[in-house]
């Protein structure tokens, strides 16, 4: 069995960290269907959501693991390779002001939701919402400038963690969601090499993310 030293194998934890509407169920489909169905020995592909406790709970029991919404402590990773996907903030905001509005997600129908009932994407309750709204119901009753406001504010741990991720950092690889959309493969073909996978899984993982069309996610 690997060591495990202070959260994490000798081997680099392979961590994957994004924001809500930023690829992350793309993300989770190409690496649960390689490592948790094509590949399915061992502990294989965990998404966290925004559990972030959790996620540090399961540091290198997992081949790969990833997590949204929060900056990572790297004091609690003592060997790490780990993926960004970002993308314009204001991208962020219509797409989620989109979304929420159709009550897709469990959380965004909670009536009069407290913070911890938002955990799952690190969210922050607007103050316009009354104790009678969900989410979804609250954009619905407003205008679209309104709503869109509103999504800035519910977005408010995100863009605060967004600032402080470090730029220069070589063990942080950063992928754009505008240069990943229609080059899928290549995309993740990149992103494996830098996580020294194997190259069967390099492979099949490029072959799966090009089958998968992104933007569907």
């Amino acid at each position: 069995m690997p060591r495990f030293v202070e959260g994490c194998f000798m081997k680099p934890c392979l961590i994957h960290c994004s924001y809500h509407k930023c690829l992350t169920a793309y993300y989770s489909r190409v690496m649960d269907v390689l490592y948790n169905h094509l590949m399915p020995w061992g502990n294989g592909f965990r998404h966290f959501n925004s559990f972030i406790d959790h996620f540090y709970d399961h540091l290198g029991q997992y081949k790969i693991i990833s997590v949204n919404n929060h900056l990572l402590d790297f004091r609690r990773l003592s060997n790490y390779r780990i993926t960004r996907f970002i993308r314009d903030p204001r991208d962020l905001v219509v797409s989620g002001y989109l979304y929420h509005k159709q009550a897709i997600e469990d959380w965004s129908r909670i009536i009069g939701p407290e913070e911890e009932a938002w955990e799952t994407v690190n969210g922050h309750v607007p103050p316009g919402m009354k104790r009678t709204d969900s989410y979804a119901s609250y954009l619905q009753r407003l205008s679209q400038d309104e709503g869109l406001i509103a999504e800035i504010d519910f977005r408010r741990h995100h863009f605060k963690t967004m600032a402080t991720w470090p730029s220069d950092n070589p063990d942080i690889m950063i992928l754009r969601y505008e240069d990943i959309i229609g080059d899928e493969r290549r995309a993740f073909q990149t992103l494996f090499s830098f996580y020294d996978l194997p190259w069967l899984e390099k492979k099949i993982g490029g072959c799966l993310a090009g089958m998968y069309a992104a933007h569907r996610f």
